[in-house]
């Protein structure tokens, strides 16, 4: 215990961790859902997941708000494609 109130971490080591682990709990749900046998945990394994992708596509948009991670490239747009043709 001490006195001090400054954080040993910074904001942007401890919100990477988070991003890491919840990356991680996606594989490992993932790796449940294809070896699990039984069909009525496919949907409670999907349900799972996607609740874990809005979660992370949150904190990946905190990260690049902070500029602490750089946006990815991103796939080209269909639309735009095929009116310049």
């Amino acid at each position: 215990m001490t006195t001090s109130t400054d954080s040993p971490f910074s904001d942007k080591l401890m919100l990477y961790h988070i991003g890491f682990l919840f990356k991680a709990a996606q594989n490992y749900h993932g790796a449940g859902l294809t070896s699990s046998m039984r069909t009525d945990l496919v949907t409670a394994y999907e349900g799972t997941i996607l609740k874990s992708l809005m979660i992370t596509k949150k904190w990946f948009d905190l990260m690049i708000q902070n500029k602490w991670l750089e946006q990815p490239p991103l796939a080209p747009n269909g639309e735009e494609i095929a009116e310049q043709k």
